[in-house]
């Protein structure tokens, strides 16, 4: 299937899914009460549901897909493994225990200093796993690399259950909520600060892909051409936890997003790493949205976090590459 296709299809669903996402929920919008909120006729209740709840909800749920799509490919790309994303490497966990002290012991969601402590908390594990891992000589034992995340990804989730054992009564439901991956909760202040954020990181991101191709080239080979291997691999280290850990800081702890968004995207279009990018932004932010959309609607007395809807389909996709490509 040609490119343009491929990008018509994902980016129609996409807006298909923002339409479901906004009209759907405990109170189903008709077209009467959107064309009440066209007009600005609608009442109150109304227009706290669609714009101070569901709208923000919505673009929350787009733009953390899409990181978090675009995190997974980066470390894909690093550790030239289909298996990679950033939980795996320790990252989420990282982020996200860091989010966890914060929000459980100290604050209640104060919005700007979500995304440093999540970087800090990202960059820590990230520079554990490197650590690890690393070994003298320009090159990177790959493998080392993944081993050494799995280690740190359990390490920071046997601190994350400590610290939910011991946060405060009163903010238990919200904590455990966050890191079931639930975008309840969702405001205005979260989707600017995200954009602002993803902005920046996917703007020097996209500028630095040409080096990411020449990171699938055998080390030795991207060596003699003059690619200082161990640094530009450190670099979109960084990029993909910085993303990733911005991600999380508001949208909790999504697994697997970063392994299926770059999977899909590479399996759909082939080419260069350019040509991919935007389609795994889309892909990511498709598959957040329709998690967070049906979770809303399985449950008449509540929902499913988006966390639990991707988990169940990534946890199987997850296997079937491992069996179909035992060497990755």
């Amino acid at each position: 299937m040609k490119k343009k296709y491929v990008y018509g299809i994902v980016l129609g669903l996409l807006l298909i899914l923002l339409w479901l996402s906004v009209i759907l929920g405990r109170q189903i919008l008709t077209l009467n009460d959107i064309l009440l909120l066209i007009r600005g006729k609608a009442s109150n209740a109304l227009q706290l549901t669609v714009f101070e709840l569901r709208l923000p909800r919505t673009i929350l749920a787009v733009l953390g897909g899409a990181g978090l799509g675009v995190a997974g490919y980066l470390l894909q790309g690093v550790t030239r493994n289909d298996l990679a994303d950033a939980s795996l490497l320790g990252i989420n966990s990282g982020a996200g225990f860091f989010v966890l002290i914060y929000l459980g012991f100290f604050a209640q969601g104060s919005g700007f200093l979500l995304p440093l402590l999540a970087l800090a908390g990202g960059l820590i594990a990230v520079f554990a796993v490197y650590g690890i891992a690393y070994q003298k000589g320009p090159f990177l034992t790959l493998d080392k690399l993944l081993l050494a995340g799995i280690a740190v990804n359990a390490g920071f989730g046997a601190l994350t259950l400590l610290g939910t054992i011991k946060v405060a009564p009163d903010r238990y439901r919200f904590v455990t909520n966050w890191l079931a991956g639930s975008l309840w909760g969702a405001n205005w202040s979260y989707v600017f600060i995200l954009l602002s954020w993803l902005i920046l990181l996917l703007g020097v991101t996209f500028r630095q892909l040409p080096y990411l191709d020449l990171l699938q080239l055998n080390d030795e080979q991207a060596f003699s051409i003059g690619v200082k291997v161990r640094s530009v691999r450190l670099r979109f280290l960084f990029l993909g936890a910085a993303i990733a850990a911005s991600c999380v800081a508001f949208c909790g702890n999504l697994a697997f997003v970063g392994l299926l968004a770059p999977h899909i995207a590479k399996t759909l279009v082939k080419g260069r790493a350019q040509q991919r990018f935007p389609l795994t932004l889309l892909i990511g932010s498709v598959i957040v949205l329709a998690a967070d959309t049906l979770g809303r609607l399985l449950l008449t007395g509540g929902e499913l976090p988006a966390g639990v809807m991707i988990a169940i389909c990534g946890a199987p996709y997850f296997l079937i590459l491992l069996v179909q490509n035992p060497k990755v």
